[in-house]
């Protein structure tokens, strides 16, 4: 999968291509039903966020557990038959920009198709919303996918959720929301060989 740093990287991709939008933090199944939703025009992308907007916008109310860092998510986009990842650098300077100025840098890059969750917002003060981005979209010839929420037992599928059900230890729950065994990442750090003296040997 190819890694793309910004627009202007995006604007000079060969070929035609569909893009999903989002955060997608922990890519679960309701993301990955906005990733479906952009296939079948060429290259299917990705558009994220690093880091997480509202470590940006709010750090005081921004979640102590991000379920996916930048690798994993980029491990877990490969997996699923992603083309390219588009990484947004997310800062006060970009947060304040104007909707319809964000809109038009996205269709300025050719894209042919955008798929969102149906509570996507974006721009300055999230004045921007997915009827927006239709109206928009049909303006410069780009198809804009609203993409339904999925739901879990009534409720529906959602990081905070995922956060949630973590914290009170219902790895099932979870796993039914990723559609796959939540898993960490880890940096193993070599110690002092210690343990292979007394025959357990370690890291």
């Amino acid at each position: 999968m190819q890694v793309l740093r910004g627009l202007k990287e995006l604007s000079e991709f060969d070929g035609p291509f569909g893009l999903a939008l989002g955060v997608f933090d922990g890519v679960h199944l309701g993301h990955q039903a906005v990733i479906e939703a952009a296939r079948g025009v060429g290259a299917l992308g990705v558009l994220t966020f690093d880091p997480h907007p509202v470590q940006v916008l709010a750090p005081d109310h921004a979640p102590l557990h991000i379920l996916s860092s930048l690798d994993q998510k980029e491990r877990i986009l490969s997996e699923l038959g992603v083309d390219f990842l588009v990484i947004i650098e997310f800062s006060a300077e970009f947060a304040a920009r104007e909707a319809r100025e964000f809109a038009d840098d996205l269709f300025a890059t050719g894209v042919k198709k955008l798929s969102a969750g149906d509570d996507w917002s974006f721009g300055r003060g999230r004045k921007g919303n997915m009827q927006n981005l239709r109206e928009w979209g049909c303006e410069s010839g780009v198809e804009v996918l609203e993409v339904s929420a999925i739901s879990q037992d009534g409720i529906r599928i959602s990081s905070t959720r995922i956060r949630k059900c973590l914290k009170q230890d219902d790895l099932e729950a979870v796993a039914a929301m990723l559609g796959r065994h939540y898993s960490v990442l880890g940096e193993v750090v070599r110690g002092r060989q210690l343990g292979r003296t007394i025959g357990f040997p370690t890291a």
